[in-house]
């Protein structure tokens, strides 16, 4: 969980390379790519601060995937590498989809702790990958509202054709089918309840 394990080193590290790319940013005079970068870097530190002031300790690869699609993201955008590196933003998506798809099975568990619903593991599953289509549908409307009234973003046309907009909704798709499937057989395994135990064990907001 959050203890000092070699996963929790690894989120450290990626996080440490997000405020690199921040400093970076700063070394070539790019004030757009600071202010995104100091955003993003706020945004990749929330789980820290949720569980320093929540107490609530969540797996470490939570924490990991967080910083590194925060990373893929940003380094695409300040480093040029969206149009340097083929394929970098299916990367991008692939990696964004688990983080989506794996919030999303964080957020029906905490729903169903806090109103006992009593899920099962197909129902939390189905709707991991629901979740994560979901957020990918609002984004892809967000990237075409983006190139529509604004021109695009830091590194351009956010979405270069239809393509590439199915391109981006199908990697998102695989990425939450392969989670909602590691989902189906963790909460068949071991159980939602010790999960959700191991996490908010210390927290003041969940008293047993």
């Amino acid at each position: 969980m959050t203890n000092r394990s070699f996963g929790m080193y690894l989120a450290y590290f990626v996080q440490a390379l997000v405020g690199l790319n921040v400093l970076y940013a700063v070394a070539i005079g790019d004030p757009g790519g600071i202010s995104v970068g100091i955003v993003m870097f706020v945004m990749g530190m929330i789980p820290y601060i949720i569980t320093k002031y929540a107490k609530i300790k969540f797996p470490w690869f939570i924490y990991f995937l967080i910083s590194l699609a925060i990373l893929i993201h940003l380094s695409g955008y300040i480093q040029g590498r969206y149009y340097n590196i083929p394929n970098w933003d299916n990367l991008a998506h692939l990696v964004s989809g688990c983080i989506v798809s794996l919030l999303g099975f964080l957020a029906i568990l905490f729903w169903d702790k806090i109103r006992n619903f009593h899920l099962d593991a197909m129902f939390i599953a189905l709707f991991t990958v629901a979740f994560g289509m979901i957020m990918e549908y609002l984004w892809e409307i967000y990237e075409f509202t983006v190139d529509t009234f604004f021109g695009g973003s830091l590194a351009g046309p956010m979405q270069a054709n239809n393509a590439d907009t199915m391109t981006d909704m199908i990697y998102v798709l695989i990425s939450g089918v392969i989670v909602g499937l590691l989902v189906y057989y963790y909460v068949k395994k071991t159980g939602k309840e010790k999960m959700m135990d191991e996490m908010i064990n210390e927290s003041p907001f969940f008293p047993k």
